[in-house]
């Protein structure tokens, strides 16, 4: 098990826990479940890989994207889960994801989630029984559309529950997620979007808690999803 404290920008040291094999994830699942007993709120996002495929429609060899981290941040701590196939302990690993993430007591909050929604479902079977999208919610409680554009990182700056952000750098997008070769920088980059979801999300719902009913994306929302 790989850990990293990896500092915030608003002070908070983050436990940070990169997590493939099964002691490492049944620990880490007690330790979120910890958090949220308290707090009921936690970050959600994740990260995508390239992955090589044969399509027999163009009888060739396709790349394609498809998620290959699932990120969950509370207060105290942010925990990467690779979704790694050829791990040995992968059915474990899904299996207990799948307990959480249907957990009706936690609130999910995640910024522009939508797709990855249906990307979990298609290609994992997992659902998330209760998240809020935060970019609609911050749309519904200031009135700017604009905002429901804006990524994790420059929403919460402009919220200021984070401040001094740097942009989310392009060459994320070609990191293999599963490689267990990963560097503190790397890691540092994948934690910053998904406490950045955590802060905006205290800060939104602490706002204006009565507004949290409209904003979950229940089962048939996500099914209309799934149906675009």
């Amino acid at each position: 098990m790989d850990t990293f404290l990896i500092p915030m920008t608003d002070g908070n040291d983050l436990s940070t826990t990169l997590v493939s094999e099964k002691d490492d994830i049944d620990l880490s699942f007690n330790l979120l479940f910890r958090d949220a007993a308290g707090d009921k709120v936690v970050g959600f996002d994740t990260e995508y890989s390239l992955e090589p495929k044969f399509s027999r429609d163009l009888n060739a060899h396709v790349v394609e994207k498809r998620i290959a981290l699932v990120k969950l941040c509370t207060k105290y701590r942010c925990i990467l889960f690779r979704l790694d196939r050829d791990n040995v302990d992968y059915v474990h690993l899904l299996k207990k994801l799948s307990a959480l993430l249907a957990n009706k007591d936690i609130v999910f909050v995640g910024v522009r989630k939508r797709d990855d929604l249906v990307k979990l479902r298609n290609e994992y079977g997992l659902e998330i029984s209760n998240l809020v999208e935060l970019s609609e919610l911050v749309v519904s409680l200031r009135g700017e559309p604009a905002l429901g554009t804006y990524g994790a990182r420059d929403l919460a700056s402009y919220l200021e529950v984070l401040r001094h952000l740097e942009p989310r750098n392009s060459i994320l997008s070609l990191i293999n997620w599963l490689d267990n070769s990963l560097n503190r920088q790397q890691v540092m980059c994948a934690v910053i979007d998904t406490y950045a979801a955590y802060k905006i999300g205290k800060k939104l719902l602490d706002d204006r808690p009565r507004k949290l009913d409209d904003l979950r994306l229940t089962r048939e929302q996500m099914l209309v999803i799934s149906l675009l």
